[in-house]
């Protein structure tokens, strides 16, 4: 099969995304408590996105609820998360027994996990990008972000 120039560069991008995640997972074993790459992205989720509820991330990774469920549950025995108390979360009656209208936070370790574990990631990236210039950095994000905004 002969490939176009543009078929081969998107399967080296393909190839150097799949090697970046790859990197990420084993370096996220390095660190004293380790979160998995899953635990990681519901963590950062449920942090940077206000008032998180379990179908919200559900839509957001478009996964099935029950998925989301096992996950959220797996954070709350971890003790990295925790379903808000009912007066300051906005869920209804009908949902209080499932957990789907209540509203996540983070623990006091789930903070800290995330922090430590975002920590070890950025600290690989900034010694990767050593020897890039500024411009050279600003266009390499410019162009991640080009890329994750697309949909």
């Amino acid at each position: 099969m002969n490939n176009t120039p543009r078929d081969d560069g998107i399967e080296a991008v393909f190839s150097q995304l799949r090697e970046i995640s790859r990197r990420s997972n084993a370096r996220s074993r390095i660190i004293d408590h380790p979160l998995t790459f899953v635990e990681h992205s519901l963590l950062r989720f449920i942090a940077t996105t206000a008032g998180t509820r379990a179908t919200d991330i559900a839509t957001a990774f478009s996964l099935n609820r029950s998925t989301v469920s096992r996950q959220i549950n797996t954070l709350i025995k971890l003790e990295l998360v925790h379903y808000q108390d009912s007066e300051s979360s906005a869920g209804s009656a009908a949902n209080e027994g499932s957990g789907r209208g209540k509203i996540l936070a983070l623990t006091e370790r789930g903070h800290s996990q995330l922090a430590s574990s975002t920590a070890a990631h950025q600290n690989v990236v900034q010694e990767r990008l050593t020897g890039w210039t500024d411009a050279e950095i600003t266009s390499f994000a410019a162009a991640l972000a080009r890329y994750n905004a697309a949909e």
